[in-house]
């Protein structure tokens, strides 16, 4: 590359990057195929142990938590699950239910769950 030409490298110290697709610079494109998520029998009894929490600390988190965790459900149960939607919707879940350690726990479980499974 000339030394006129704009550096778009990526550059890191320290700390762990988990890089799906990415592409950088000017009309760059980041494809990919075939790669599919699947939860494991785990995520789901995590769900079921999310929704019973939620249900048992109902009056200490915010009404729409339970929607957020349904919408949760919905993505991991759907045949193809979106990563990104995933990752979104466990962060407003973990701000949601901050007060309550056993669902902050829970969502922590969840989300190294999703993170460690991908086909």
């Amino acid at each position: 590359m000339p030394e006129s030409s704009p550096n778009y490298g990526i550059q890191q110290s320290g700390g762990v990057s988990n890089v799906g697709n990415q592409a950088v610079g000017p009309h760059a494109r980041a494809v990919s195929h075939g790669l599919t998520f699947t939860a494991s029998p785990q995520t789901s009894e995590l769900i079921t142990e999310l929704m019973t929490l939620l249900e048992r600390h109902r009056a200490e988190v915010p009404e729409e938590a339970e929607a957020v965790a349904e919408e949760l459900q919905d993505e991991l149960d759907s045949p193809e699950p979106d990563r990104g939607v995933i990752a979104r919707t466990l962060e407003r879940l973990t701000n949601m239910v901050k007060p309550v350690a056993p669902l902050v726990e829970t969502v922590g479980e969840l989300t190294k769950a999703v993170e460690g499974f991908g086909g």
